[in-house]
């Protein structure tokens, strides 16, 4: 922009610069009231109130039923990237899609580091699932700091149906007119031509479901009505009606592409007029993920004042002076049939704008400048602090006695370690005036390299892997890593997904998701810096807030670190009154001769370690007087974290590509081998044996108001582990799980009954499926109809095991006062991760084909002083290339990750 554009004060502010570089204190640390406060609160932050960052690694990107979930973690200081000693117990949660807890397992951990699995079974619902992994301390914290990481898991092996969606919405009065262009496939690409099935959905409550036939190429066209005020996530469900039973789909429906959010953050947080502001943009869809847009800025009197465009993730920068007399709408122009306006926020008279240039390869150029104050003016500062922090820690920091308009320094880069770097400047009573964030990307801290023993291998062939690990010096070092190899032709992972520097470095310590994150280390060039640069001028530090620090709010702390899990309860007398000093007993289901005795304290109160049983056992504490004696309640010692929706909301599946439709016809292969050698018997109940005994007609248990249920699940059918009303999805034609909440036919919340018993939705969520006999499900209409207006919106009536009561929920308690019953979590039993020897003779006669994905997996690869470590396994059937990534720490916390490829021919 030519210089008679700028206005007068900004050109007296340029020729000021010179002299006030003289004024400004040298960085040096100084002792300065507000620097040594500010170092004092991060201090206190550090030591009382450390925070702590968990990265698991996982095999594959995704997955699908009947395989396992294989992931290494690593836990860290927040402060120093070291891997943390404060708590010895990992949760991880497996997520359903409606935000329900498939599965929660334990991590013991060791050094920061522990490893385990999730074994899917074969008719886990389809969809995109969340790993979420957590201590008990982090729940002291923000939500936010919780690690989460999506992952698709396909279900291909129960039935041969595929469904391929598109969208097209019109806006009409009160909602959108929608059409689905549906297709049905089978799993070898074909189309499912003339199949029948039925739809109808989660928000249109009237409708009944329509019937529909698709054409000779699988196709069918779908139409809805989606209101506007709708707020349940919108969504389809197919029935198929089959021989073997019913088949239901359910197909999310993607918000409309028309709607938009642009936000525009002026840099260093102020829009001050006077002066040229550079602004940050960025563009969401409905999903949350980034929408690249185009358009112009307007003043109030619709004049033209700058053009914008987004350079990528829906991110980009746009600069202007602004009129203090003026406000400012960003006019979006493209997307094609996307009209939108979006305010700016208002000029301010007088303000401070902080301008950080970081192109410089040494330098980050550091600009200040105090606009609108005149010399008795309210507000302005006496004296300007300058604190840069990473990761909690002053690295730098300066000062300036006189607050003059405008003042420059440069800061040299090697004084920070990778990662970002947040600049602030504060007033002389420790007010923070403005800040900004930027980003140190040093050499990678760790090397690795795998060198094959050979340039290619032979199907089934022995391969050695040399590893060697080295710092950024070049010098050898030790360090924990973990390794996965996947065939390429059927395990492609997103080009840049998250790994364990870019999550450490960058995506844990800014606010909001962060797509692709490794982009932003993937090569030193200018587009690179700049797309970075956009991304740290629209999303801020997340760890700590600068007016709370200063004010001496800290964190509430409510959950304790955790060094072991245990079993922990109180035992009180009939009278209620603590009893102190009695005997309880502690019995294994599962190994009756292990009862153990245990003495409570003065305070009735009771606690024994977990360590020493298996994932397997199935405890119960009793009062040793009997348990018609006492009254035993245990705590609820399980996470309290709820889950709530990530971004992407609900993005529209993107078609399968080559590499998919391979990995999900291997499945379905592996499958045929898994029934052979009975790890599967899903096809079993399709195979008409000759001499069966028919099946008895299920009859309702004693005392039900009802004749036979419309479907019956039997408690044999349920996933372990899985909370029952996600147990049922998928399983009952009609029935939507949806937010963890069930619902028929597009109705209201059925009628949950506990033994003939009304309960609570909540409390049915509580119940063990180990526990139940079986769950029957009466549709509205007429088999609900003996239930009333009760019974509108259908029937769930769980039936309990004989001895299994809906008194045995989670909290402990059991029919008997004195006697409980532990629901709670155990210490996962890691399990070895299946490699085959084909170096050995086989004796069985049977040549069985090897369609492993994933070929090889070790989370515990120790490199010794020398850097050095070697691996070895044999290769599949295929002729392909395996793809190897790893990644891992050293004890001081440097991190290293490498991909790269080898090949079988």
């Amino acid at each position: 922009m030519p210089f008679r554009r700028f206005p007068k004060f900004f050109l007296l502010s340029l020729l000021a610069l010179t002299g006030l570089l003289a004024a400004f204190v040298s960085p040096a640390w100084q002792q300065n009231d507000v620097i040594n406060r500010v170092v004092a609160k991060l201090t206190t932050l550090h030591n009382k109130y450390p925070q702590e960052k968990v990265y698991l690694h996982l095999d594959k990107p995704y997955y699908a039923a009947g395989e396992d979930i294989w992931f290494k973690a690593y836990l860290v200081n927040a402060h120093s990237h070291q891997p943390s000693e404060l708590n010895k117990v990992l949760y991880v949660e497996l997520i359903t899609p409606e935000n329900t807890f498939y599965r929660t397992t334990a991590i013991r951990l060791d050094k920061g580091k522990g490893h385990g699995d999730f074994a899917l079974p074969d008719d886990i619902p389809e969809g995109t699932y969340r790993l979420r992994a957590f201590t008990s301390w982090m729940q002291n914290f923000d939500e936010a700091f919780v690690f989460h990481q999506n992952i698709t898991i396909w279900s291909p092996r129960k039935n041969d149906l595929v469904t391929s969606t598109a969208f097209t919405f019109k806006p009409q009065s009160g909602g959108d007119s929608v059409l689905v262009n549906l297709r049905l496939l089978n799993y070898q690409n074909k189309p499912l031509g003339q199949t029948s099935f039925s739809y109808t959905t989660n928000f249109d409550k009237r409708t009944t479901p329509k019937k529909v036939t698709t054409a000779a190429d699988g196709k069918a066209l779908l139409r809805l009505f989606l209101p506007r005020e709708e707020t349940t996530t919108p969504k389809i469900i197919l029935t198929f009606e089959q021989e073997s039973g019913s088949l239901t789909r359910t197909v999310a429906v993607p918000a409309p592409q028309e709607k938009l959010d642009v936000q525009f953050f002026p840099e260093g947080g102020h829009l001050v007029s006077g002066l040229w502001n550079l602004l940050g943009l960025k563009a969401v869809d409905a999903n949350g993920l980034g929408k690249d847009v185009q358009g112009a800025i307007y003043d109030g009197q619709g004049q033209k004042v700058a053009d914008f465009k987004s350079q990528r993730f829906g991110m980009g920068r746009v600069g202007f002076v602004p009129d203090p007399n003026k406000k400012y709408t960003a006019r979006i122009s493209s997307p094609k049939g996307i009209a939108q306006e979006f305010p700016l926020p208002v000029p301010e008279k007088k303000g401070f704008i902080l301008s950080i240039d970081p192109k410089n390869l040494d330098n980050f150029r550091v600009k200040f400048y105090s606009l609108g104050f005149g010399q008795d003016s309210v507000g302005k500062p006496k004296a300007l602090h300058l604190v840069a922090q990473v990761r909690g820690e002053v690295l730098y920091a300066a000062s300036s006695p006189t607050a003059r308009e405008v003042f420059q320094v440069d800061v040299p880069k090697n004084k920070f370690p990778s990662g970002l770097v947040q600049f602030t400047v504060f007033s002389e009573t420790g007010e923070p005036l403005a800040e900004r964030l930027v980003f140190v990307n040093h050499a990678p801290q760790v090397q690795l390299t795998l060198t094959p023993d050979k340039p290619t291998y032979k199907p089934r062939e022995k391969v050695t892997l040399q590893v060697q690990a080295k710092d950024e010096t070049g010098a050898p070092v030790a360090g924990n890593f973990s390794l996965a190899i996947t065939d390429q032709k059927a395990v492609t992972p997103a080009p840049h997904a998250a790994n364990l520097v870019s999550y450490l470095l960058l995506s844990s310590d800014l606010k909001g998701h962060v797509e692709d994150p490794s982009y932003y280390f993937s090569a030193a060039t200018p587009e690179v810096a700049t797309a970075l640069d956009n991304l740290l001028l629209t999303q801020g530090w997340r760890r700590f807030v600068w007016k709370d620090l200063l004010q001496d709010k800290f964190p509430q702390l409510n959950f304790l670190a955790e060094r072991d899990l245990y079993i922990s309860g109180t035992l009180s007398k009939i009278t209620g009154q603590p009893d102190a000093y009695a005997e309880i007993m502690l019995m294994n289901h599962n190994n009756p001769m292990s009862a153990i005795k245990l003495q409570t304290d003065d305070q009735g109160k009771f606690k024994f370690s977990l360590a020493s049983f298996p994932d397997t056992s199935s405890i119960m504490v009793q009062a040793a007087k009997g348990a018609a004696m006492a009254l035993l309640t245990l705590d609820n010692n399980l996470p309290q974290i709820q889950a709530f929706p990530q971004v992407p909301y609900e993005p529209v599946p993107a078609p399968y590509s080559n590499e998919v439709w391979a990995y999900l016809q291997r499945n379905r292969e592996q499958l045929k081998l898994d029934q052979y050698s009975g790890k599967s018997g899903i096809l079993l109940r399709q195979v008409d044996v000759r001499g069966k005994k028919k099946e008895e007609e299920y009859k309702p248990a004693a005392g039900s108001l009802h004749g036979t249920p419309d479907r019956v699940v039997k408690g044999s059918e349920l996933t372990p582990g899985m909370d029952i009303m996600q147990a049922l999805q998928g399983r009952v034609a009609g029935l939507q799980v949806t937010n963890g909440q069930i619902s028929m036919r597009g109705g209201g919340s059925p009628l949950f009954l506990l033994d003939g018993s009304p309960v609570d939705a909540s409390f049915i969520q509580s119940i063990n499926t180990n526990q139940v006999e079986a769950i029957e499900i009466l549709k509205p209409g007429a088999s609900s109809a003996m239930y009333g207006s009760r019974g509108g919106n259908g029937v769930v009536a769980i039936v309990m095991k004989k001895g299994g009561s809906k008194e045995n929920t989670p909290g402990g308690m059991s029919k008997m006062p004195g006697m409980a019953t532990y629901q709670g979590v155990y210490f996962q039993k890691a399990r070895e991760f299946y490699q085959p020897r084909y170096d050995q003779p086989d004796n069985s006669n049977v040549v069985m084909p090897d369609l492993r994905t994933t070929v090889y997996w070790n989370p515990k690869i120790q490199t010794d002083a020398a850097g050095k470590a070697e691996i070895t396994f044999f290769a599949a059937d295929q002729k392909t290339t395996y793809r190897a990534i790893m990644e891992g720490m050293t004890t001081t916390g440097k991190l290293g990750h490498l991909t790269t490829m080898f090949h079988v021919k």
